[in-house]
């Protein structure tokens, strides 16, 4: 063993070089990422998105078409813009759904229209879910930052203690789920464990789970302010309790007797 000791200094050099290699290399792709995403949500996604959303909002078939068109015109294969999405699936989707636009105006058939629109929908469920991806990765905790910066030094440590209080809490509940899995896998195979484990375990998870809720509720606003995309609470009562939410948003946070509106224009309906 004493043979070797004259190079383990080399060893650690080496090693040392190695990571600071691999670190450097892994942070100049995640700064050259943050640039892509930067151009993908300003140039291509985001205005193709919302574009696309205008089009499955407009109820007047000649306008829904015209919309369309511009649509594809704007991102057409020449626009170098198109190949910033990133995204090869989507860009590959995209191409195949304007194929079968032109393949419908055509042809006008009914039968080419469905498969079009279905293709289409399939595009704008995919840019959806790309342009919410991209906005969080850019702009995920600028909320976060805009609340803890400017707020005063007492509110910053509340804030910052909730938040590790509760991403411990969620490894916690995550080590207690496993602590049963194993508890009730040594019960059935193994019998290593005390009698009466399984209820220990499950009683741990229990009150783990509890102080998860408690966490939730008392820092219901920082899980909001760290990411822009609707919580899982939230998504769940939009499917089940949408009545709540709307009550929620329209009379809570929206309501205001204090505001001033102005006069309507009045214009002959058409």
């Amino acid at each position: 063993m004493k043979e070797y000791l004259p190079y383990l200094p080399l060893v650690i050099a080496i090693i040392a070089a190695s990571l600071g290699y691999v670190t450097g290399q892994r942070s100049g792709k995640i700064n050259r990422f943050f640039q892509q995403v930067d151009i993908n949500l300003k140039e291509v996604c985001g205005p193709m998105y919302f574009s696309l959303k205008r089009v499955f909002e407009i109820e007047d078939a000649q306008k829904r078409e015209e919309y369309t068109d511009q649509l594809f015109d704007e991102f057409s294969t020449l626009n170098p813009n198109l190949y910033k999405l990133g995204n090869k699936f989507i860009i590959d989707w995209f191409i195949e759904t304007k194929n079968l636009y032109i393949k419908f105006k055509k042809s006008r058939e009914l039968e080419d229209w469905e498969e079009y629109w279905k293709q289409l929908y399939g595009l704008k469920v995919m840019l959806g879910y790309e342009y919410e991806k991209n906005f969080d990765a850019l702009y995920g905790e600028y909320r976060w930052f805009q609340r803890t910066l400017t707020a005063n030094i007492f509110v910053r440590i509340w804030h910052e203690l909730i938040y590790i209080l509760f991403q411990a809490a969620q490894f916690i509940v995550l080590v207690a789920m496993l602590f049963v899995y194993f508890s009730v896998g040594d019960y059935f195979f193994i019998g290593q464990f005390p009698k009466g484990m399984i209820s220990v375990s499950i009683l741990i998870l229990i009150c783990t789970i509890m102080l998860y809720g408690l966490l939730m509720i008392i820092g219901a606003d920082i899980s909001g302010l760290r990411k822009q995309r609707n919580s899982f609470t939230r998504k769940l009562g939009k499917k089940y309790v949408p009545n709540l939410i709307d009550f929620w948003d329209k009379k809570v946070i929206r309501s205001n007797k204090n505001v001033e509106i102005p006069e309507m224009y009045k214009q002959r309906k058409y």
